[in-house]
């Protein structure tokens, strides 16, 4: 029984012996909030395991860490050495208990640090001036809701800073809008007679709820490359220290929408335009011959996102087909333009004169503070048929002079008895008039003949464009319209298969490949069944846009004279 007391005292005092010392300290202490400092373990053996430095992320932000080995001879005998550099950072002033880090089995020591907090928002620099600072500024201090607010950022420095960074921009509503203008301007200049370099950065911020809204402070992070640190084991070996300054906070008062307005109405710009061009002259337009009418919105102090769709009005004997929307925002320091075109393609069906109905769009002018109206004023196309056939001459004006005619000296009594008392032989008049009015006959004919025909090979030109049609079958779905889906797909497979003869959706479905043929009969069913309710909005639009884009990669498109809009 001895012997395995003994084995046991030998275990133990052998697990105690090869037990890791490990110590730790600070590179200083007390240290600054928005100052980093070292912590620096080290073992005099192999520990147990990785070390975890988790417990740390409470208080403290760990910016970097690295770990060395090293062995050395003293007296004949090697000795090992491993250490770990951490580079922390605290989150708030105070005094702190940094806890024992595990390493496996084995543990390191607790220590306590102080932190004392900054003298002021800004950094001192070691000569007790403001070596570098940030200032950031609202260009107002009351704004409209989703109206622009221009914020600014810009940080000065009188020294080297290596590996400077930002923050981005946050604001206490968590909707807002934040789009950067431009790259940082950088210039110098003079702060109180000394020189400084600055860089500045620009935000078009938009809030989307009333109320205050508060920029949260900028956080800059720097190495300061004067003070070199203790440790020989910073990020990347590179002496200095890492310091941090954070900017003022600034609040912008966000007025709510007038209650007098209505949402779909509201519009916080400080300047709308609106144009129109088109693509031929609106004065000498062809029944069934398309022509491109262009739209565009410019609003200066928003996003071209943030613009609403344009209602088109009916028109009798003109068909519309507007195109998706193209959005483009042109940002510059003093704010966003957003820009919003529409094509819409409109084919007049008749002869006549056509109004275009007046486009108004309401908006609030941010400068005044009131509603205003632009316009687009009434404008008027006029379309024609085919042109007009030549008039065929009667025959009777191609029967030859009579006698009076062509001797004009004789009186209408003479002429009379001659006629009465004389018989005249036609001679060849009668069959020259003859030959004439059949060559007459024939040439109108076949001008009516040749007319058909070339009516005949321009039909398709009377087809819509098909862009158009499947962008109209694309928002049919997306709002789960079903009979709008319905009206939609008849349209654009009337385009697609001129050819056939579509009246359903049932010879849509035959003319469809697998996929899009059981969602259209699924879309059929639900229609007419008074129990069937298996139509998924979501999986026709799927099938319809993975056929459209199946076609467009493989069938050739066809010459067509309305290039480029008549596309399958």
């Amino acid at each position: 029984m001895k012997y395995i007391y003994t084995f046991i005292l030998l275990l133990f005092t052998s697990h105690t012996v090869m037990a890791a010392n490990i110590t730790a300290r600070l590179s200083h202490n007390p240290v600054s909030l928005d100052e980093s400092f070292h912590l620096i373990y080290e073992a005099d053996s192999s520990v147990d395991g990785d070390p975890d430095f988790s417990v740390l992320t409470k208080d403290f932000e760990i910016l970097s860490s690295s770990q060395s080995t090293n062995m050395r001879s003293v007296n004949g005998s090697w000795s090992l050495k491993k250490s770990w550099d951490l580079s922390l950072i605290s989150k708030q002033a105070g005094i702190f208990t940094i806890p024992s880090v595990h390493f496996g089995k084995d543990s390191s020591p607790a220590v306590r640090v102080t932190v004392k907090p900054s003298t002021s928002n800004n950094m001192q620099g070691t000569s007790g001036k403001d070596a570098y600072f940030i200032e950031v500024a609202t260009d107002r201090k009351t704004a409209w809701v989703q109206s622009e607010i221009i914020y600014t950022i810009r940080f000065f420095t009188s020294v080297n800073i290596n590996r400077p960074t930002l923050s981005e921009p946050e604001t206490s509503d968590p909707d807002a809008i934040i789009e950067q203008l431009g790259q940082v301007a950088s210039y110098q200049k003079l702060v109180n007679g000394m020189p400084y370099s600055v860089s500045e950065l620009r935000f078009a911020v938009y809030p989307q709820h009333s109320g205050t809204l508060t920029f949260k402070p900028i956080l800059f992070e720097g190495r300061l490359p004067g003070a070199r640190s203790n440790s020989l084991f910073d990020q990347f070996m590179q002496p200095g220290t890492i310091k941090r300054i954070r900017s003022k906070s600034v609040s912008v008062k966000v007025k709510p929408r007038p209650a007098s307005i209505a949402a779909n109405e509201w519009l916080p710009v400080e300047n709308l335009s609106i144009e129109e061009e088109w693509s031929e002259d609106i004065t000498q337009l062809r029944t069934g011959e398309p022509v491109t009418r262009t739209l565009t919105i410019k609003a200066e102090g928003l996003t071209a996102e943030q613009l609403n769709d344009i209602e088109f009005a009916e028109i009798n004997g003109v068909k519309q087909y507007p195109d998706k929307a193209v959005t483009e925002n042109q940002p510059k320091r003093d704010g966003i333009t957003g820009v919003k075109q529409i094509k819409v393609a409109m084919i007049p069906s008749q002869e006549g004169k056509f109004v275009i109905p007046e486009i108004s769009i309401p908006w609030w002018n941010t400068r005044t503070g009131k509603q205003e109206h632009v316009h687009l004023p009434e404008t008027i196309i006029e379309a024609t048929g085919m042109a007009s056939t030549a008039q065929v001459p009667p025959i009777e004006m191609l029967t030859p002079q009579s006698q009076s005619d062509r001797q004009p000296g004789k009186s209408s009594e003479q002429t009379t008895a001659v006629n009465n008392d004389t018989i005249i032989e036609p001679g060849y008049w009668p069959w020259i008039s003859l030959a004439l009015a059949v060559g007459w006959i024939t040439t109108t004919l076949l001008f009516f003949s040749n007319n058909r025909s070339h009516r005949a090979a321009k039909k398709p030109a009377m087809l819509p464009p098909i862009l158009p049609l499947q962008n109209a079958v694309d928002k049919a779905c997306a709002s789960g319209d079903a009979i709008k889906t319905k009206d939609a797909l008849l349209e654009w497979a009337a385009a697609r298969w001129p050819e056939q003869s579509i009246t359903s959706l049932a010879d849509i479905a035959n003319a469809s490949p697998a996929e899009l043929s059981t969602q259209i009969t699924a879309l059929n069913s639900t229609l007419y069944s008074p129990h069937a309710d298996n139509w998924e909005p979501k999986a026709l639009r799927s099938a319809f846009n993975a056929f459209i884009s199946q076609k467009s990669k493989t069938v050739k498109k066809q010459d067509s004279i309305l290039e480029p809009l008549y596309k399958t």
